[in-house]
């Protein structure tokens, strides 16, 4: 073993990879491990700092042509840094070698190095990637002895030797494949706006209802009550049909020779933890979102996905059939909550006429609406077919001319969702800044608990220009908000510190430098590199192993996606494959119907309560049998460093410029002892979440939670005081119009 660290010490002075920072506390560590892997760390690095004379020489007689050169960039990792630099001798990394002798004694075996030809240069045999590829291999014999929270707890390392990763790096000029729109919709199927609420999608920022001060209305007084979900008739509008029970959807992956096909419902929750592990997202990294913690519990819910065979299609290329498989949501954590019972009567009402609206009554005397089937933009990349039902349209907007609509309950709502009684509060939303009653309020919480992030990937999916937002108390409707695309992507892809651009002649400047649009490009790169990785994890590595196991014949499975929480290393996602039978499909998408908690019809609140609790009980144990009762597959997707136009970075820092190529290197490792006790927890979240706080009695119900409460009521409270304060300026409702025409 030690000659293999020689070996590898020469291939580094070869490569000129000898230039590299190591901070002092490495030299210091007594642990060969925490040393080891502060040496692979930097390694990884390498490419970025090292120096040769002769290319020291070259850059000095050479005029910098690289775009980037336009930015200061003062980053920590510059070769020209004025930190202590020191030399990786034979003599340093010889430290390791008691570890690994240790290792070597006590049977583990390094995982196996992927074979390479004999044919290969002396060149790739020195290049940066295969010496990295080799301190990889040593990594993998981790020591046996356990961490002392480990020993503490009785806690035993997992084992690691016989893990088998596969390294993976994402296509080349990745600029040039595009999303494609498969199937362009029907614009005159397509609702529009009504009320002239269509003035907010070329205004930025938040528009009142009514103005706080003079309560004046900006639109239309017919939006100010809301109509009860008791008096709305839900027969006259289409549910939602998800992906496996789509016929069309299924015929057109099948015309268009596509192995996966999905709704944005499905996709977005596992494109979330692709977001988390591409740009190494932990909730503490606050200064990504303007000190804002994506912290909410959709962050540390685990994705779940049903994945079943539907059909075939057959491959020109092989010349034989493949199967085709449909991506749904995992519904069994689903109850209908008085949000999504709301969410429908206010599209409703957004998008119709007070003379059409009034049809959609339960007491209308009137001739009943037709109901209208639902749209849908179809988009592919890769070998998926992506469905995005599309909920409005105007035809001044670029690209499609499509966006979402979405109706975002005030945080009193949101927190006690289950409440039936919240129908009637008369909580506030009068200011634009402040901690209670503001705009400000719920755009923060709309990026901490993840449904900003979702908007976004269902807009980039439907190819859709932005997001239309109606802020709203259940009876009351607030105010309006229309992001773009654009400004999403600068919440998202935003790096922290804007670069100044330099230039010693003003007529230097170009459209080319400018970086406006970057977010987008960094976001929609990102996406593509996340639909990927999903694909080969899908391809190259569940779908063969079930093949293996199951002689070739299709299996459905349920696919588990969680992001690491550890806040010392980098992010990494855990991915559990499940085989499951379409009897256990059905059970597991039928729990929400056998146990209703719905709020259309007149259930007492007790039974309510029944129901959620046999359903979380009942769950758990489906859980439980299905996991323990199942050959369970499971994996590790890990970045390990990222190339833009050629330089190598940390593979979580953005570009600080527009790029012309940038791909990431990640591995895929197949773990022989899948962590089920692990899985178990991370479903148990999702079961928890069904009838948890819902009795104020409840012990498990947190402090902070009552506290929030309490706050909420307080200023419900103060809500019904201000609207008795405002009724005698609302008796006669004055709209604006303006005084000149132009």
């Amino acid at each position: 073993m030690s000659k293999n660290i020689e070996s590898i010490t020469t291939e580094i002075n070869q490569t000129k990879l000898y230039h590299i920072m190591i901070p002092r506390r490495c030299i210091h560590y007594n642990d060969s491990l925490h040393l080891f892997h502060n040496i692979r760390k930097f390694y990884q690095f390498a490419p970025l700092y090292k120096r040769s004379h002769l290319e020291e020489n070259e850059v000095a007689s050479t005029p910098s042509k690289n775009k980037h050169s336009q930015f200061k960039n003062k980053s920590k990792y510059d070769s020209s840094s004025s930190k202590k630099k020191s030399v990786i001798t034979t003599e340093n990394v010889e430290k390791v070698s008691k570890f690994i002798e240790f290792q070597k004694q006590m049977g583990s075996t390094a995982q196996e190095e992927p074979k390479r030809s004999k044919s290969s240069s002396n060149d790739e045999q020195k290049s940066p990637d295969v010496v990295l590829q080799r301190l990889d291999n040593l990594m993998d014999a981790k020591s046996p002895k356990p961490s002392r929270r480990n020993r503490k707890h009785g806690i035993k390392r997992p084992e690691h030797e016989s893990n088998l990763t596969k390294y993976h790096t994402t296509s080349e000029k990745i600029l040039e494949n595009e999303i494609k729109q498969s199937i362009p919709p029907n614009k005159n199927d397509i609702p529009k706006l009504a009320h002239n609420l269509d003035r907010v999608l070329f205004s930025p920022g938040v528009h009142f209802l009514q103005d706080p001060r003079t309560r004046i209305y900006n639109f239309s007084p017919f939006l100010k009550k809301v109509i009860s979900y008791k008096d709305f008739n839900f027969d006259a509008i289409e549910g939602f049909t998800p992906a496996s029970k789509h016929a069309d959807l299924l015929m057109n992956a099948q015309k268009f020779k596509k192995q996966f096909y999905s709704s944005t419902s499905a996709m977005t929750p596992i494109l979330s933890k692709f977001y988390a592990l591409l740009n190494d997202y932990k909730p503490l990294n606050v200064n990504r979102f303007g000190n804002i913690p994506f912290n909410g519990l959709s962050y540390y819910l685990p994705a779940s996905l049903v994945i079943q065979p539907q059909g075939e299609y057959y491959d020109n290329e092989t010349k034989s059939q493949k199967p085709v498989y449909s991506i749904s949501s995992d519904k069994s954590c689903d109850s209908e909550i008085i949000l999504s019972a709301m969410g429908h009567c206010l599209e409703v009402l957004l998008t119709n006429p007070e003379d059409e609206f009034v049809k959609y009554r339960k007491d209308s005397t009137g001739e009943n609406p037709q109901v209208a089937p639902s749209t849908y933009n179809y988009a592919s990349y890769g070998d998926f077919l992506m469905r995005s039902q599309l909920d409005c349209y105007d035809e001044r907007l670029p690209g499609n001319g499509t966006f979402d609509l979405k109706t975002r309950a005030t945080t009193n709502i949101r927190y006690s969702s289950k409440d039936a009684s919240k129908v009637n509060n008369d909580y506030q939303i009068w200011k634009l800044t402040g901690d209670y009653e503001s705009f400000e309020k719920e755009f923060k919480d709309l990026i901490r608990t993840g449904a900003m992030l979702k908007y976004l990937f269902q807009a980039r999916i439907g190819q859709m220009d932005g997001i239309f937002i109606a802020y709203h108390n259940i009876n009351s409707i607030f105010g309006f908000q229309y992001l773009p695309l654009e400004e999403l992507d600068k919440l998202y892809y935003k790096g922290a510190e804007e670069p100044t651009i330099i230039h010693t002649n003003v007529d230097e400047i170009d459209e080319s430098q400018l970086i406006d649009n970057l977010p987008t490009m960094i976001g929609e790169t990102q996406f593509k590199f996340s639909m990927e990785i999903w694909q080969t994890l899908l391809k190259d590595h569940i779908l063969k192993d079930l093949n293996a196991e199951f002689d070739n014949k299709p299996t459905p499975f349920r696919l588990i996606v969680e992001a690491s929480k550890s806040f010392k290393r980098q992010v990494e996602l855990t991915v559990y494959a499940v085989p499951i039978t379409t009897e256990e499909i059905e059970t597991l998408q039928g729990f929400s119907d056998r146990f209703p908690s719905d709020f259309k019809s007149e259930m007492p609140q007790e039974q309510r309560l029944k129901n959620l609790a046999r359903h979380a009980e009942e769950l758990e144990q489906f859980n439980e049998k299905l996991i323990n009762n199942k050959n369970v597959l499971s994996y590790k997707v890990t970045v390990q460093s990222s190339t833009i136009d050629d330089r190598y970075y940390v593979y979580s820092s953005l570009p600080s410029s527009k790029f012309n190529d940038w791909r990431i290197k990640y591995n895929v490792t197949k773990l022989v002892k899948p962590n089920n006790e692990q899985l178990l927890k991370s479903l148990q979240m999702g079961v928890n979440s069904l009838s948890h706080g819902l009795d104020e009695k409840d012990v498990k119900v947190s402090t902070f939670a009552r506290s929030l409460n309490k706050s909420h009521s307080m200023y419900e409270k103060i809500g019904s005081i201000r609207k008795k304060s405002w009724e005698a300026k609302e008796k006669t409702p004055v709209v604006y119009h303006p005084k000149y025409k132009f």
